[in-house]
């Protein structure tokens, strides 16, 4: 019983392996045909707009009041210790180098991941993408290229707008509810924060989206079984981008704190 338990778990972990693998050499694939002729600027465009541009409201929304209820919490805790000054210090190298990106690829991923597994895996299910290759089209070139590239381009910039936001979020409550001076609360965010504290936020921000749009087209493109095996997909897209962009991100950490 025990040593049937432990092949099915080297079973599964072999499983994952295999798919983490498969989902890398798929991105990969979609970076090298990038630079291929024809350049597919016209679509690489389209999907910056329905990945990047349409998220911009959850992001903004999430991000704000995200920025509210952690100065809350900091101010009502700090105040014990007469530490009130500290809170717009806090929040921006906590936004800046580490909630902003993850809260906001957590926020993308929910919503990319599903879009991407349910229209890829659509087409999939429909032989549309059996049609593309008949016809002499990649669908890597039309279909996967555009998207990695569009939200490994798209992301950072949602994250640097997350950022502003959560920072403007936890100054109306300082505000309003801290009675701290917006001058001061401006200026103690700006002073603690450097250019590393930012653009190590923006460059794991890159992977992440390398790791959305790798999860959720390999999702689509081999999604079986008609429309339940497209929801299934789905379900499974999010489920494993969530999970890996927190893994992979305990590890870049590391790795931009090396830097």
């Amino acid at each position: 019983m025990a040593s049937g338990r432990i092949d099915a778990l080297d079973a599964k972990i072999l499983e994952q392996i295999r798919y983490v693998g498969a989902s890398v050499r798929l991105v990969v694939r979609a970076l090298l045909v990038f630079f291929k002729r024809p350049f597919e600027f016209d679509l690489i465009l389209e999907q910056m707009h329905s990945l990047g541009v349409k998220s911009l409201t959850i992001v903004s929304l999430t991000s704000f009041f995200t920025g509210m209820v952690l100065c809350l919490q900091l101010g009502f805790s700090l105040t014990r210790f007469g530490a009130k000054g500290y809170v717009g210090r806090i929040i921006a190298l906590s936004f800046t180098r580490e909630l902003g990106p993850m809260l906001v690829s957590i926020i993308v991923s929910g919503r990319v991941a599903a879009g991407v597994t349910a229209e890829l895996g659509s087409m999939k299910v429909s032989d549309q993408i059996d049609a593309m290759r008949v016809m002499g089209a990649s669908p890597i070139k039309k279909l996967v290229m555009p998207r990695v590239v569009a939200l490994m381009i798209t992301l950072p910039m949602l994250v640097l707008l997350g950022d502003c936001l959560g920072i403007l979020g936890g100054l109306v409550m300082g505000v309003t509810e801290l009675d701290l001076k917006a001058g001061f609360y401006f200026s103690s965010s700006l002073d603690i924060l450097s250019l590393k504290d930012v653009m190590s936020g923006l460059g794991k921000c890159v992977f992440f989206g390398l790791i959305i749009t790798g999860i959720g087209c390999y999702q689509g493109l081999t999604t079986l079984g008609g429309t339940r095996g497209v929801g299934i997909s789905t379900t499974q897209a999010v489920v494993l981008s969530s999970i890996m962009l927190l893994v992979s991100d305990f590890f870049l950490t590391k790795a931009f704190m090396l830097i």
